[in-house]
């Protein structure tokens, strides 16, 4: 067993695994992702101490599952996404090394989520496997490429994809239909211009959807829907449009250089301005400041 992993994962899986990258390093709030190298006999024990997404990353993944009818063959292809609730869960052993990636939630974190949609009981979730949902597969996709990048953009967008991710998990992991909200209502004026004017104030900052969601007074789940109604966007586009913008006054108006003004701007780097620069103006901001 490998001594870095989380103790969520460290008590799910013993055996042989070993972890490729955790997402410790990056102080994201309330989830963890980690991708894990597991061999043969590694096991899934019989208690999930979180609730957990797997994911399989590896073309195949073979195992068994040991059942009160005796042994299951299991069979996974890349891609294939289990759904792992707090509680008891199927122990398995595999049979073939395989890499995943495991997403776990903290309770907190869950339950945030399950206080808004209508008709859930997130202590009443079902273990489901090999499953193939095209949503929860492009999320873990992109939080899976932020993560293997290093988290270039901050806080905010991991933890917005965590937040689909979530509510993606809850959805397959109830085993009745649940309500989903058709009217969201827009924020209130006066609190989506507190929300606007702490971005403009915090524009150099790591600016995290906890921040975002407390200047509203509302909870995470239920700003990101607000907001994306009140702008048409999602905080975490709104606050890179602020930064560009932000990066294109500073090119016009300082003698700064273009490291300086991407760390003045909240970019990771100046690299990570260039590209967020030309996807949103279509130019470099060493184009920009020649025209300008």
């Amino acid at each position: 067993m490998n001594l870095n992993a989380s103790p969520a994962l460290s008590a799910l899986c013993t055996g042989e695994f070993s972890i490729i990258r955790s997402s410790s390093d990056f102080a994201w709030s309330g989830f963890l992702l980690e991708r894990q190298l597991a061999g043969v006999n590694m096991r899934i024990n019989d208690q999930a101490h979180q609730n957990i997404l797997a994911l399989v990353g590896s073309p195949l993944m073979r195992g068994e599952h040991e059942t009160k009818s005796g042994t299951v063959f299991v069979r996974k292809t890349a891609g294939q996404v289990t759904v792992i609730p707090k509680g008891p869960v199927p122990t398995m052993h595999l049979v073939s090394p395989a890499e995943l990636v495991y997403c776990s939630f903290d309770g907190n974190f869950i339950d945030e989520i399950a206080e808004d949609i209508r008709g859930l009981d997130p202590e009443r979730l079902v273990f489901r496997s090999g499953l193939k949902d095209k949503a929860l597969h492009q999320l873990m996709q992109l939080l899976v490429a932020e993560f293997d990048a290093g988290n270039p953009t901050g806080r905010l967008f991991a933890e917005s994809l965590a937040q689909a991710l979530a509510s993606r998990f809850l959805h397959l992991g109830t085993a009745v239909p649940i309500e989903v909200p058709t009217k969201i209502s827009a924020l209130p004026g006066n609190r989506l211009a507190r929300v606007k004017d702490f971005v403009e104030s915090s524009l150099d900052q790591d600016i995290t959807l906890e921040i975002l969601a407390r200047e509203a007074g509302y909870s995470r789940a239920h700003f990101l829907r607000m907001f994306r109604e009140s702008t048409g966007t999602t905080p975490h586009q709104y606050v890179m449009q602020r930064r560009v913008a932000h990066a294109e006054k500073l090119l016009t108006a300082s003698p700064l250089g273009v490291a300086e003004i991407a760390a003045a701007s909240g970019f990771s780097s100046q690299a990570h301005l260039t590209l967020a620069f030309k996807k949103q103006t279509g130019i470099t901001p060493a184009e920009y400041r020649r025209i300008k």
